[in-house]
Order: C-alpha cells, then structure tokens, then sequence
C-alpha cells in the first residue's frame, strides 16, 4: 500500500480506450506511458461493462504495481474495492466524498473534481480525512467532456481555486490540473497557475489524448515529462531574466540593436491607431503591417524580429486574434498586449479575459483603470476606454501593477502621470507545488517621472503609440538582452518625446506631429544621457 502523503502528482495519465490508435490496447499505451515517467494512472472507462472493466483494471493494477505507481479508478467504488486499488476518483455528481470514504477506508487515496471556489471550501470543512487530492478544471475545452457542465476557466481560474485553498488553510490537499493541457501550454499554465500570495502552485498535470492517442506513447510522455521536469519556460527568443543595471549607456545600446535588426511591427490594434501607430514604428527604426488576415500570421511571426502589438480598442473577431497569439507565441516571437477598456462592458471582459487564459505576453500594458482591473483592484466600473480618475494613488497602482506582472507572468507597464513598470517574468522559472520563486511583493518595480504631460491626454492613441514603441525595443532585442531593459527603454524614450513634444506644440493637433519629430529626433541622436524622464525603483 502506498503512503498516500507522499505520492508524486506531477504527472497524472487518465486512460480513455477509445483514444486507441491502431495497433495499440490500453495496457500498451499505459506500459509506454508507465516506462517513460507518468507517476499516477487513473483508470478512467466510461463506457465499458463491469466484467470488462475490472479485467483492464486488474492488468493496469499489475503495470503500475511493477512500476510502484499508484492506481486511480474513476467513479467506480466498487471497480476499486474489488481489485483493492489504490484509490478512487469522483465527480461532483458522483457518491458524496464521505461515503466514499467510509467504503474505502482512511488509507486509500480520494480525488475529487472541483471547479468553484465553494466547492475548495466545502473539501476543506471536511478536513484530512475527507479528499487527498482534487482534479482543478477544466482548463481549456477538451474533447474528453463530451458535454462538459462548467466552462473553461483558463490558468487564472485554476490560480483562483488555489487562493481558496490558500485562504481555507486546506495544506493536505494536493492539486492536479486538468482538461485540454497539451506541450504547447503546459509551460505557460505550470508558471502562470499559483495563488496570489506566491506560496502554492499545483502540484501536476492531468493528460489524456496526449498519451492514449499518440502512435508513440512513450516518446509522447517522455515530451511531458521534460516540459516539467525543466522547470523554465522561455516563451521568447530572448533573456526574460533582470538586468544587473539599468543605464543611459544601456538604452543606447537597445536603440542602436533596433536600429540594426529594424523589427517587424504587426499591429493589430485600434483602427484609430493605425496611421500614428505606423508613423511611431518607422520613427523608431522599425518596419509597420496592420494586417488582421488571419492566413498570412504564421508566415509573418516567422520575419526576424517580428512582434506582435494587440490592442483591443477595435474589437477584432475573436478567431483573428487567437489565430495571431497562436503564431507568435509558437515561433517564440514577443505579443505586446494592450486589454483596452478591459471591464468597461461585458464584451470587452469577455474578450479581454479569453485573450489573458489562451496567449503569453512579453508585456501587458494599461492605464491605471485597465491595470486596477486586471489586478482585482478596481472598486468602480471602467469609464470607456479612458483611465478616469484612478491615478491618484501610486503605491496602490504600483500594487496593481506587481499583481498584473505577476499573475501573466510578464513585463507589466501602468501608463499614468507617473509610468509604473514591474518584472513578473520570474526569470522564466516555475516549481510544482510550493508556488513561486518570487511573491508579488517582491517583484522588482520602476517609476517613469516627467512631470505632468495634460496634452498627452487629449489626443487619440497616445497610449496605443506607447505600445507600438515598446514592441519596436522588445522587437530589436537580440538573444542576449533582455525584455526588462527593452520595456524601461522605451517607457522613458515615449515619455521623454512626450515632454519634448509638449513644450514645442501650438496645441493637442500639432502635438501628434511633434511627437513623432521628437521620437525620431531622440532615437536618431541616440543620447538618453539627455532624455527628460527620470528612472527610480518603485
């Protein structure tokens, strides 16, 4: 019998014989599976008579007995009683956990599927001896629930779950992820999925098709098994760990490695934006497409140096817009990503959060109503697109700004009188169950200071060009530079051009023009010595 305490969750094979490629069985698949590092097979046959059931049972239970892996049935108590499994697994609407656990006794293992936060907190009135571990999701759509009664929750979901158990001090119970987790994501849900305060993540993941469907099992789950195993995920072609300093000397070496690798800027953003936007990007040594053809986003994200800029101030067809996160984040190319107006309506929530579960950015930036909304910090409704009167409190924003970095696992930048910008990439690191390296307060954070720019305001896509000129910093990058530095770069460059262009401009027309003089003016004499705005740790 195994001490339950001590099990191995981190990856976790549900078997589905109906997945069966030719010329495999389920004890095959499993086998292959077992040899090549899954450390939990749950036993899950929904549609197979009793006798049937337990035959396939008995012969799994001996594969994983050889390999000293524990054996999980699904939903059949007596399935598991009878051939004295290791445990059981049941659903919401499955036998209540109590008599579950009357029938199997204290010593055996009981996983339960939990999707909402009220369920975490009933688990955890139950105590130690009610669930040892629960399946969180689904995460993604996937086509083992043929109906599935709860909707994708996204990793913010499952970190959402994981604050609950936090907050209800349940620590015995251990946590597996599940539903539509395949290699693309696995990464991305590992590092970004932990609670809040930065002390719990889960503890593995739950797979299916991508062991019982595959030709070759175990090639499939060694993959897996690496993808956890490595404990980085570097979703960009560049370093994403923080600068020993930061320095004039410094941004003038990401202006000249700009200028030298002229980045390709594919913006697809507010329709108001595009014209500024591009004049921004060749302003900054880069190269502009606006293009929403969802048939040409994989050929562009494989230019040198391309970049994405996402902005949601037009609202794209959803499709479009996931198509183009799918193709830059496959080719290892940077997605700046600008969640416009993220809660002022439903629409844009919706949209706004699908895009924030399904794609991984370099860098998230927002004005201070976006960024307070996105950190769950905003106590009012968002006014349209514009910041509203959110600004007053810095160390509130800079809080937000942490969280937001911290939860997306990116460079964040809060855009305001004063930018704030903080480092949530974590060096690309993540560990199973014990949470993050770093806890948000600890995340390093940055003021831009220029004083007040009211003309800045008053203009359209004035926030949008910010955008644009960090993806063209972020987009020069070489291999060994890093996405920090890239971001404060072009912050104190944007705002810098944005002072200079105020004290030269007749009014808020002719301050767009003067601010695209500025930007070339100052990226061409490439002396930041002299650039007005001023750096400092936040």
């Amino acid at each position: 019998m195994f001490d339950k305490t001590k099990v191995d969750y981190s990856l976790y094979l549900v078997t589905d014989s109906t997945m069966l490629p030719p010329g495999t069985t389920l004890e095959s698949q499993v086998y292959a599976a077992l040899q090549n590092g899954v450390t939990l097979v749950q036993l899950r046959e929904k549609d197979t008579d009793t006798k049937i059931f337990i035959q396939h049972a008995v012969k799994v239970q001996k594969l994983c007995r050889e390999f000293k892996v524990p054996l999980i049935i699904n939903d059949r108590v007596d399935v598991a009683l009878a051939i004295d499994a290791d445990g059981v697994h049941v659903g919401q609407g499955d036998m209540p956990i109590s008599m579950v656990r009357k029938l199997v006794g204290p010593d055996k293992i009981v996983g339960w599927s939990v999707g909402y936060e009220h369920e975490v907190q009933e688990l955890a009135a139950m105590g130690p001896q009610g669930v040892d571990y629960v399946g969180l999701g689904m995460v993604f759509p996937t086509n083992t629930k043929k109906n599935p009664k709860k909707s994708p929750m996204g990793p913010r979901g499952v970190s959402k779950l994981l604050d609950t158990l936090q907050t209800s001090n349940a620590t015995w119970c251990r946590t597996v992820a599940i539903g539509g987790l395949h290699p693309d994501n696995i990464p991305r849900v590992l590092s970004q999925m932990c609670s809040n305060d930065g002390k719990r993540s889960v503890d593995g993941i739950a797979v299916v098709s991508d062991i019982m469907a595959s030709s070759e099992a175990g090639k499939a789950t060694k993959r897996l098994r690496n993808l956890i195993d490595s404990k980085n995920y570097q979703y960009v072609d560049f370093v994403v760990n923080n600068p020993e300093s930061h320095s004039p000397a410094l941004e003038k070496e990401y202006i000249q490695v700009t200028t030298l690798n002229s980045p390709l800027i594919h913006h697809i953003t507010n329709k108001v934006h595009y014209n500024f936007g591009a004049n921004v990007a060749l302003a900054l040594g880069s190269s502009p497409i606006m293009s929403e053809i969802e048939s040409e986003f994989v050929e562009l994200s494989q230019v040198p140096h391309a970049t994405l800029l996402l902005n949601t101030g037009s609202v794209a067809p959803l499709e479009s817009l996931t198509s183009a996160m799918r193709a830059y984040n496959s080719a290892g190319r940077p997605i700046v990503f600008d969640p416009v107006g993220f809660s002022a309506t439903s629409v844009r929530l919706q949209l706004n959060s699908h895009l924030l579960a399904y794609g991984q950015f370099a860098c998230i930036k927002g004005n201070a109503g976006e960024i307070l909304s996105l950190a769950d910090l905003n106590t009012g409704k968002m006014r349209g697109v514009d910041s509203g009167d959110n600004g007053s409190n810095l160390s509130l924003l800079v809080e937000a700004t942490k969280i937001v970095a911290f939860r997306y696992r990116c460079v964040a930048v809060c855009t305001g009188k004063i930018d704030v910008v903080a480092d949530g990439t974590c060096e690309g690191k993540f560990k199973l169950s014990s949470g993050s390296p770093l806890i948000p307060s600890q995340i390093p954070a940055y003021k831009v200071e220029c004083g007040d720019i009211p003309v800045m305001g008053r203009i359209t896509a004035s926030g949008c060009s910010l955008g644009t000129t960090i993806a063209c910093l972020v987009g020069g990058l070489s291999k060994d530079q890093s996405l920090l530095s890239a971001v404060l770069t072009a912050v104190r460059l944007y705002k810098s051009a944005g002072y200079l262009a105020s004290s030269r401009c007749e009014g808020s027309g002719s301050f767009q023009v003067r601010l695209i003089d500025a930007l070339d003016q100052m990226f061409q004499g490439e002396d930041p010595q002299y650039w007005k705005a001023t750096l400092s740790s936040a």
